[in-house]
């Protein structure tokens, strides 16, 4: 649905974003992690033409920017003296949607994203999480293929931001909406159908949440023992790396499968064990470490 190849953007002495390329399916669930600064936004901006590259090309594969996309931005862009519906309205006069299409879409959107009986509050009194799903609604009167997010959640409470995305689950379910959002919150990215890791402007490591899993980050099996010594001789015996630390020794294995073995083998000599599976912050902080080894 989108292309994007060798995509550069300069500020004055900074350069924001370097030689990034990527394409996203349609259909799909896309999404750019990285800490605040990466560069992340600055890419969204040049992909809906608020900013223009100073090189790079950026190809939408079906029809027009315009009519393809809707875009939810950092801050809220509706009125606070108006009502919800009321905003949504004069949005859907600015689409250019005749009254009765406008408000058959605004009727659905409410509905599909639990408005509806807020439809008369003014939006300056809706709650966090409230704005943010009109501020999608907006985005989707037009009904666009492409949903594009920069920072969807960002200052929403945990129960608001899980409600935010259990809603785009469904939106896309339902509209089959290809989703592209940037995020901060690693852990949002964890049930996206591709990830693109950036830092200071540059693409880091891209793949499926899985793929990335498994390059860079492994299940851990901490096993506790008050003999750690003799643990530790009978892990080796068998051909187990270990790391011991006071009464615990740790064991990287691939899956939580893998432990099973292992806890067969030790059961006579551990007092507890913890299995923490491998996710996108551990893959996180692995690259930020591998990041900092190149610059040292």
């Amino acid at each position: 649905m989108l292309s994007v190849k060798h995509l550069s953007k300069r500020f004055e002495h900074i350069e924001a974003v370097k030689d990034v390329s990527f394409h996203v399916r349609k259909g799909s669930t896309f999404a750019f992690l990285g800490t605040n600064g990466a560069g992340k936004s600055t890419v969204i901006h040049m992909i809906i033409d608020l900013l223009k590259p100073d090189a790079g090309r950026i190809k939408f594969t079906d029809g027009v920017l315009q009519e393809m996309t809707g875009v939810v931005f950092q801050s809220h862009r509706l009125d606070e003296a108006f009502t919800i519906e009321e905003n949504l309205m004069m949005r859907a006069k600015l689409y250019g949607l005749s009254k009765k299409k406008a408000k058959k879409s605004i009727e659905e959107l409410l509905e599909l994203t639990d408005l509806a009986d807020k439809r008369n509050r003014l939006y300056g009194q809706c709650s966090g999480g409230e704005k943010r799903k009109a501020d999608i609604v907006r985005a989707l009167i037009h009904h666009p293929q492409m949903l594009i997010l920069d920072e969807p959640t960002t200052g929403l409470d945990a129960g608001s931001r899980e409600e935010i995305w259990s809603m785009l689950q469904r939106l896309q379910s339902e509209q089959g909406l290809t989703i592209f959002l940037t995020t901060h919150y690693i852990e949002e990215a964890e049930h996206v159908d591709y990830v693109i890791l950036m830092h200071e402007g540059k693409i880091e490591v891209e793949g499926t949440p899985a793929d990335l899993r498994n390059r860079y980050a492994k299940t851990k099996l901490t096993l506790h023992t008050k003999n750690s010594d003799e643990l530790k001789e009978l892990l080796h015996h068998h051909q187990y790396e270990v790391e011991i630390e006071n009464s615990k020794v740790y064991i990287q294995i691939n899956s939580s499968k893998d432990a099973i073995p292992i806890l067969q083998l030790v059961e006579e000599l551990i007092t507890d064990f913890t299995i923490r599976e491998a996710n996108l912050e551990h893959v996180f902080l692995e690259i930020t470490e591998q990041i900092k080894s190149k610059v040292r």
